[in-house]
C-alpha cells in the first residue's frame, strides 16, 4: 500500500475539475498581470510574461507535475527580482504569488505525490530568504520581507497539508477499488479451475468408464466365445488396442484439465505413430495406404498436428464413407510439410445418410490446429464422390534444447 501511494495519479481529469482549473488559471492571470504592472511598476510585457508563466504552470501541473513545479518556482524568482525596486508593497512574494503558489500546491497534493508537494513547499518557503540574500538594497527592511516569508510559508503549509490529506485519501480509495477488482478476478480464476475439474470428473465418469468396459469386453471376447475365427480375434485385438490408446489420451486430457503439469509432459503422438494409426484403421475394415517421406528434423508440435489431422480425417472416413479406399500422403517440400488424406467413393449401400460435415467439430478442430501453426487447410468433395483433406504446415527445425527454431 505504501508503494502504491507514491505513484502519480492518473492524468485524466473530470469535467468539473477541468473547468475549475481553467477558471483559476484565467482568473490568476487576469489579476496578477495588472497588479504587477500597476503596484510594482513592472513593464507591461514583462508583467504579462511572468504572469502567464505562473498561470500556465498551474494549468499543466496535473499532467507534468515536476516540470510545472520547476517552471512555477522559476517564475516566482523572476517575479521577486522584477518587483524588488518597489518598497511600498509586499515583497519578495506578492499576494498574487502566494495565491498562485497555494493553487499549485493544491493541485500537486491532490494529483501528484506527497513527496513532490513537500519538496515544492520547502523550496518555496526558502525562496524569499534567497531573494533577500541576492538583493542587498532590501536588507534594511526586515519587517517587509519577514512578514512575506511568514505569511507565504504559513499559508501554503496549511494548504499543502490539506491537499496531501485529500490526495492520500483519494489514493487509498483507488487502491481499495483495485484490490477489490483483483480479488474478483482471482475468484473468477478459481471458479474457472473448479469448473475445469468438474468437467474432468464428468468426462471420466461418462467416457473413461465406458471405454474401460469396451476394452475389457474386447480383451475377454476370444475367451468367452468358442470357436472364434482368426479374423474376429484380430478385430477384437484391434478394438482393444484402440480403446487402450483412447484411454491413455483421455487420461492426459483429464490431467490437463485438472492442471496436472505431468500430464502436459506426457509423450504425445508423432509421425512415428502414423503406421500404427493406419493399421488400426485397416483393422476397422477401411483399406488405407500410407505414403510418408519426412526426415526427423520436424518440430514436435508440427508432428502432433499432422497426427491429429490424419486421425480426424480417417475418423471421418470411418463415419461417413466406411469401406472407401483411402491414401494418406505426408511429404516434406522444402520449408513446408504437406499432408493429404484422400478417399474414394465408398462402396454402394454403405454410405450413411449424414452429409460429410454434419455439424461436428472435426473439421473446425483441424482448422484451428493448422491455423495456430500458420498453416493452410483445404478440404472438400471431389468429382468421383470421394473427399480430400490437404494441409500444409511450415517446418521448424528442432533446437538442441528441445524447442524449435
Amino acid at each position: 500500500m505504501t508503494t502504491a501511494l507514491l505513484r502519480p495519479r492518473p492524468t485524466w481529469l473530470p469535467l468539473a475539475t477541468r473547468i475549475a482549473l481553467v477558471v483559476s488559471v484565467v482568473s490568476l492571470f487576469s489579476v496578477a498581470a495588472p497588479v504587477t504592472s500597476v503596484h510594482y511598476a513592472v513593464a507591461v510585457p514583462l508583467s504579462l510574461l511572468v504572469s502567464a508563466v505562473l498561470a500556465v504552470s498551474i494549468g499543466i501541473a496535473p499532467f507534468v507535475p515536476r516540470t510545472a513545479a520547476a517552471v512555477h518556482l522559476v517564475g516566482l524568482v523572476a517575479l521577486g527580482l522584477l518587483t524588488a525596486p518597489v518598497e511600498t508593497s509586499p515583497w519578495p512574494i506578492p499576494v498574487t504569488g502566494i495565491i498562485g503558489l497555494s493553487v499549485l500546491l493544491v493541485v500537486l497534493g491532490v494529483r501528484s505525490t506527497w513527496r513532490l508537494t513537500a519538496i515544492v513547499w520547502a523550496v518555496a518557503a526558502v525562496l524569499p530568504l534567497l531573494l533577500v540574500a541576492v538583493t542587498p538594497g532590501r536588507w534594511d527592511q526586515p519587517a517587509v520581507w519577514a512578514t512575506s516569508f511568514v505569511v507565504s510559508a504559513g499559508d501554503t503549509l496549511l494548504v499543502a497539508a490539506a491537499a496531501v490529506v485529500i490526495g492520500q485519501r483519494r489514493s487509498i480509495r483507488q487502491e481499495l477499488v483495485a484490490a477489490r477488482r483483483d480479488a474478483e478476478l482471482e475468484q473468477a480464476r478459481r471458479r474457472t479451475v473448479e469448473e475445469r475439474s468438474r468437467i474432468a470428473r464428468e468426462l471420466h465418469d461418462v467416457v473413461a468408464h465406458s471405454m474401460s468396459v469396451v476394452h475389457m469386453q474386447a480383451e475377454s471376447a476370444p475367451y468367452r466365445v468358442a470357436d472364434l475365427p482368426q479374423e474376429a480375434r484380430a478385430e477384437f485385438a484391434a478394438i482393444a488396442e484402440t480403446s487402450r490408446t483412447a484411454l491413455r489420451e483421455m487420461r492426459q486430457l483429464l490431467g490437463t484439465l485438472r492442471g496436472d503439469t505431468a500430464a502436459e509432459r506426457a509423450p504425445q503422438p508423432d509421425l512415428t505413430d502414423l503406421p500404427a494409426l493406419v493399421q488400426a484403421t485397416r483393422a476397422a475394415g477401411i483399406p488405407v495406404e500410407l505414403d510418408i517421406d519426412v526426415a526427423d528434423d520436424v518440430d514436435r508440435l508440427a508432428q502432433l498436428t499432422v497426427y491429429r489431422v490424419v486421425q480426424e480425417a480417417l475418423g471421418n472416413v470411418a463415419r461417413h464413407a466406411p469401406g472407401a479406399s483411402t491414401v494418406v500422403t505426408v511429404r516434406r517440400l522444402d520449408t513446408r510439410l504437406r499432408v493429404e488424406v484422400a478417399n474414394t467413393a465408398p462402396p454402394a449401400g454403405t454410405v450413411p445418410a449424414a452429409p460429410p460435415d454434419d455439424g461436428g467439430f472435426g473439421l473446425a478442430g483441424m482448422r484451428e490446429r493448422v491455423s495456430a501453426l500458420d498453416g493452410t487447410i483445404d478440404h472438400g468433395p471431389v468429382a468421383d464422390g470421394g473427399f480430400t483433406v490437404v494441409v500444409t504446415l511450415p517446418v521448424l527445425v528442432p533446437a538442441a534444447d528441445g524447442g524449435s527454431r
